[in-house]
């Protein structure tokens, strides 16, 4: 136990990125006295320094009380104090389980447990009772509650009011959790999961961040045994249960937590719940959160500054602007202004009128690559750096054959676009892998439009563009077709099908498309019903607009678009 304690002090309080040098030399000045510390002590300590120190003074805990304490009398690392309280409950586990029979009282019921674990008798160590009476082996006060074993009482937590005030804020985005443990099985569906990182790199620990859902809420998860990563599939239904409830997280540690459920069963995820869950928040409404939540999104980087040990990143949306600062392992993360950074675990806290996003133990960056072309609108004069995945070769838009385009997809190296390019003489210099500006163009419906050859030039500085393979693959990728169900309508598809219907209708051709994930309809008219498709082959798109008609959703020509039939087997070049 002792060297858990230990633990705890030093990786998760002293090395704490809420642990500023500042602060740490504030908590150095205010345990002087117990610790007895000269002058050189206070300015030469550092963190594992004091963590032996405090190891030796304070023994039978390794000083993780008197670390409570002192963080408890900082205003900047009350959070932090709250967070070291609940390791050490989960380092006290050894104890004697307590039975809490006393039904909690409604507001706790309400603010704080999923529906499926309300009126239940929980079985655990660290249970919030608000009934505000006495049980058995339970010591309580009217204004606060606390962790309670046989072994041993601890303190009080935090009071009623601060508590509702957070379950306040987070029931308002429906996101849900129960404090302490729970061994009661919950059915989930897997939403959204990451890669297993390393969290520990002394110790070599390793976890995932999951978003799972009932019908009526969704959790996040914090999962520290990967072998369960098999199981944590989108869309998939398990049941978890021998779980903690943390700081807005359900934390799994062993494997017998998760189990499969029934192949037959189901369950109806709303497309609202589900957009909640994984969506990102805009930067203004954070400023109205409660500090201490925890944070998950998907952010533009703006600036980049490098400060002793620290990152400090900006990032902005089209509400505000915002400050992530990364410690430790994630300053290895390369990435630079431009780029779009997914956050997992950020903790919301604020320092001398400035709000920021924290990095701290189990937190999870990833420099995401966009699946969809980025859009731009409006008039640009540029110039744009990009590199040429791939063109079309011209074609006649209009019926009198007097007017040409072609199509290109384009890139930098973070993000792909979609190009319309309104000149043909522009074909030799759009050569798959050449690197040219654009400039002077218009962004429309997701497509940057070109319209004259002075726009465009090519780049002899000798400046190679990396392009990330990944962002290639999606940039030339095929949509899946039960995907484009989920879409919004009115975005335009690129991508090769296999026909499987053909229904001619007036001046209409109806095709049905289909591949491993559902079938979908494609309707064209004009210039392209002369194209000679049949059932069976494979039909290149360009530039169809994904659309909905009495409830059915199709693939529509436009004035700009274009197919070809590819030979069975052949997957052609664009």
């Amino acid at each position: 136990i002792m060297s858990k304690y230990k633990t705890i002090v030093l990786q998760q309080g002293l090395e704490d990125v809420a642990v500023d040098d500042y602060l740490f030399r504030r908590i150095k000045s205010l345990l002087r006295k117990e610790l007895n510390l000269t002058e050189k002590m206070q300015n030469d300590y550092d963190r594992i320094q004091m963590a032996d120190l405090l190891e030796d003074i304070f023994p039978k805990d390794a000083g993780l009380d008197k670390l409570i304490e002192v963080c408890q009398s900082i205003k900047d690392l009350e959070e932090l104090a709250q967070r070291l309280k609940t390791e050490r409950a989960k380092g006290n586990m050894g104890a004697p389980w307590t039975l809490i029979t006393s039904p909690p009282s409604p507001n706790f019921l309400e603010c704080q447990c999923p529906r499926s674990l309300r009126n239940r008798t929980c079985l655990c160590p660290g249970f919030f009772d608000f009934s505000g009476t006495s049980t058995n082996n339970i010591q309580q006060s009217s204004s606060s509650s606390g962790f309670h074993t046989n072994r041993n009482k601890r303190s009080p937590d935090h009071s009623n009011t601060s508590r509702m005030h957070h379950s306040r804020a987070s029931r308002s985005s429906i996101q849900h959790w129960t404090e302490g443990h729970h061994r009661d099985p919950i059915q989930v569906m897997v939403l959204k999961v990451t890669e297993p990182f390393t969290y520990d790199l002394i110790d070599g620990k390793r976890m995932f961040h999951a978003t799972v859902a009932t019908e009526t809420e969704f959790f996040r998860v914090k999962v520290f045994d990967t072998a369960l990563k098999n199981k944590f599939i989108p869309q998939k239904i398990i049941a978890i249960s021998d779980y903690f409830g943390t700081s807005g997280f359900l934390e799994i540690y062993g494997a017998s937590c998760v189990s499969d459920v029934n192949v037959n069963q189901t369950m109806v995820i709303s497309n609202t719940l589900r957009r909640r869950a994984n969506g990102t928040p805009k930067i203004k409404d954070l400023f109205s959160q409660t500090k201490g939540t925890y944070v998950n999104g998907e952010f533009v980087v703006t600036k980049k500054n490098e400060r002793g040990d620290f990152i400090h990143y900006g990032i902005e949306d089209d509400t505000g602007k915002m400050e992530v600062v990364v410690y430790g392992r994630l300053t290895s993360i390369n990435c630079e202004p431009g780029n779009k950074l997914r956050l997992v675990c950020f903790e919301l806290t604020s320092r001398e009128d400035t709000w920021q996003l924290k990095s701290v133990r189990h937190s999870y960056i990833l420099k995401t690559v966009p699946k969809q072309p980025s859009e731009e609108e409006g008039h640009h004069q540029g110039p744009k750096k990009v590199m040429v995945l791939k063109a079309t070769e011209p074609f006649t838009y209009d019926n009198r054959g007097e007017r040409w385009m072609f199509h290109a997809t384009v890139a930098t190296e973070t993000e792909f676009f979609r190009v319309k390019v309104f000149d043909i003489d522009l074909k030799e210099k759009f050569i798959p892998n050449n690197v040219i500006t654009i400039s002077d163009y218009v962004g429309r419906n997701g497509f940057i439009n070109i319209h004259s050859a002075s726009s465009v030039s090519e780049v002899n500085d000798n400046q190679l563009m990396n392009i990330p393979t990944t962002l290639r693959q999606r940039a030339n990728a095929t949509p899946k077709i039960n995907d484009l169900y989920s879409q919004r309508r009115g975005i335009f598809v690129n991508g090769v099908f296999m026909v499987s219907k053909k229904n001619e209708r007036e001046d209409f051709i109806y095709y049905e498309i289909q591949d491993n994930t559902g079938v979908m309809e494609v309707v064209v008219y004009g210039r392209l019903t002369s194209v000679d498709c049949n059932p069976g082959d494979k039909l290149r798109l360009w530039c169809f607009e994904l659309t909905s008609n009495e409830d059915r959703v199709q693939l529509r020509s436009t004035r700009h678009s274009n197919m070809k039939v590819c030979a069975l087997g052949e997957h052609p070049p664009s």
